[in-house]
C-alpha cells in the first residue's frame, strides 16, 4: 500500500503515512483513484499522439516542393516529438494527481467532520456529511461503513424517542418493549458513536422504572412487598428515584403503624414491637413509630405488672383454698340433741362440705358438755352420704349413754375426710 499524497510505501495495517502524516486511504479508494487516473492518462496520451501523428501529414501537404530539400528539419522533429509527448503527459499526470489529491483531502475532511457530528449525537448532520463524501468518492468503503453505523445509531435514537413518547402517554408496557428492542440493537456495539444513544436509553429506562414503581406502589399492601420494590428503587439514580424511595418508605411506615396498633389491641406486645423495629430499619427516627414503640413498651410493662399481681393473688387464693381443703373442709351447720327417759342423749347434726373439691368418707368426733362446761360424754360417727360435692350437706347421728343432764352442748372436736 502507498500513500496517496507523497507516494511512500506503507505497511498493510498503517492508518497514517509515516512520511507526510496524511491519513491513508483503504485499498478500495486507492483502486478507485488508480482506475480514474489510468483512464485520464490513457485519454490524454491518445489525444496527444493523434495530434502529433496528424500534424506531419498536414504539413506535408502545404509545404512547397523546394522545402523538401531541408532534411535537417525532419530530423529535428524526430527527437522533439517524444520530448513534447513526455512533457505533455507528465503535466497531465501531475495536474490530474493534484486534482485527485484535492478530492481525497476533501473526503477525509468530510469524514472527520461527520465523525465529530456523530460523536455529538448529531446523527442527521453526520449522515448528510457522509453522503457528500460518498458523492465525491462513491467507491470509498470506509465512508459507506461509517454511514451504515451512523444510520443504525440514528434508528436506535428514534426508537428511544418513540419509547419516551409512549411513557408520556402512560403506555408503560409498549415503552418497555421498545426499550428492550433498543437494548438488543446495541448488543455487540461498543463504538463511541453509540455513546449518545446509550445515554438516552439509560435516561429513558430510568424514567420507565420510576413510573412503573409508582404504578405498582398503589397495589402493594404488605411490608414484604414494599421492601422488595424499595430494594429495586435503591438501585436507581436521580431525583425522581429519590422521590419514589421516599414514597415507599412512607407507605412502609403507614402499613407498619396500622399493623402494630392492631397487635397492640390484641395485647400481642412481642409481635407489635417486631413490626415497629422492622419499620424503623427503613425509617430511622420516625416520630410516629418511635412514639408507638414507646407506648407498646409502656403498656407491656403495665400488663406484665398487672398479670404478676393477679398471678400472686391467684396463687395466694389457691394456697388458702388448699389449706382449707386440708384443714377445714367439714363445717357444722347445726346440732340438735334429745335426752330420753333413760338419760341417754341422742345427737343429730347437719354438716356441710366447705372445701373447693369433693370429699368422701367423713368421720367426726364430738364431745358433750353440761351447762357448766364439764364434759359429760363423747362419741364418734360417720357422716352420710359418703361422697359430698363442694357446698353440699351431710349429716350424722350419734348417741351418748348415761348423760342424765339437761341443757347440754355438743361440740364437734375433730373430723377426718378424703379429698377427691
Amino acid at each position: 500500500m502507498y500513500c496517496h499524497h507523497c507516494g511512500k510505501k506503507q505497511t498493510a495495517d498503517a492508518v497514517y503515512c509515516s512520511q507526510c502524516g496524511r491519513q491513508l486511504l483503504d485499498e478500495d479508494a486507492d483502486a478507485a483513484i488508480g482506475s480514474e487516473m489510468a483512464a485520464g492518462l490513457s485519454e490524454t496520451a491518445a489525444s496527444i499522439e493523434t495530434s502529433i501523428e496528424t500534424e506531419p501529414s498536414n504539413r506535408e501537404t502545404i509545404v512547397p516542393n523546394g522545402s523538401r530539400k531541408q532534411s535537417g528539419g525532419g530530423s529535428a522533429w524526430t527527437w522533439l516529438t517524444p520530448i513534447a509527448l513526455a512533457v505533455v503527459t507528465a503535466s497531465s499526470v501531475f495536474t490530474y494527481y493534484i486534482y485527485q489529491s484535492g478530492i481525497n483531502d476533501e473526503v477525509i475532511k468530510l469524514q472527520t467532520q461527520a465523525k465529530t457530528e456523530a460523536l455529538a449525537g448529531k446523527y442527521a448532520e453526520a449522515l448528510a456529511t457522509l453522503k457528500e463524501a460518498a458523492d465525491a468518492r462513491p467507491g470509498f468503503a470506509a465512508i459507506q461503513a461509517d454511514a451504515a453505523i451512523v444510520a443504525h445509531a440514528a434508528e436506535l435514537e428514534q426508537s428511544v424517542a418513540a419509547a419516551g413518547k409512549k411513557l408520556e402517554e402512560q403506555k408503560l408496557s409498549e415503552a418497555e418493549q421498545t426499550l428492550e428492542q433498543v437494548k438488543d440493537g446495541l448488543k455487540g456495539h461498543s463504538e463511541p458513536v453509540y455513546a449518545k444513544v446509550k445515554e438516552q436509553l439509560e435516561a429513558c429506562s430510568l424514567k420507565h422504572s420510576v413510573m412503573k414503581l409508582k404504578e405498582e406502589l398503589a397495589e402493594l399492601k404488605t411490608v414484604d412487598e414494599l421492601a422488595a420494590k424499595l430494594n429495586v428503587a435503591n438501585h436507581l439514580d436521580g431525583e425522581e428515584a429519590a422521590a419514589i424511595r421516599e414514597q415507599f418508605v412512607a407507605k412502609i411506615v403507614d402499613v407498619s403503624y396500622s399493623e402494630a396498633e392492631a397487635l397492640l389491641e390484641q395485647r400481642n406486645y412481642t409481635d407489635a414491637l417486631d413490626v415497629t423495629a422492622r419499620a424503623l430499619a427503613f425509617a430511622k427516627d420516625d416520630e410516629r413509630l418511635t412514639a408507638l414503640e414507646k407506648r407498646i413498651n409502656q403498656e407491656q410493662a403495665q400488663y406484665e405488672k398487672t398479670e404478676q399481681q393477679r398471678l400472686e393473688q391467684a396463687m395466694q387464693k389457691a394456697a388458702e383454698e388448699d389449706l382449707k381443703n386440708q384443714t377445714a373442709a367439714v363445717e357444722v351447720v347445726h346440732i340438735e340433741t334429745t335426752l330420753d327417759e333413760f338419760g341417754d342423749l341422742t345427737i343429730e347434726a347437719e354438716l356441710k362440705n366447705g372445701a373447693t373439691r369433693p370429699i368422701y368418707s367423713v368421720t367426726v368426733e364430738y364431745t358433750v358438755y353440761d351447762s357448766n362446761g364439764l364434759e359429760v360424754g363423747s362419741g364418734k360417727a360417720e357422716a352420710s352420704p359418703n361422697y359430698i360435692e363442694p357446698g353440699e350437706k351431710m349429716s350424722f347421728t350419734g348417741t351418748v349413754y348415761g348423760v342424765h343432764v339437761e341443757n347440754t352442748n355438743v361440740v364437734v372436736d375433730h373430723a377426718t375426710w378424703y379429698l377427691d
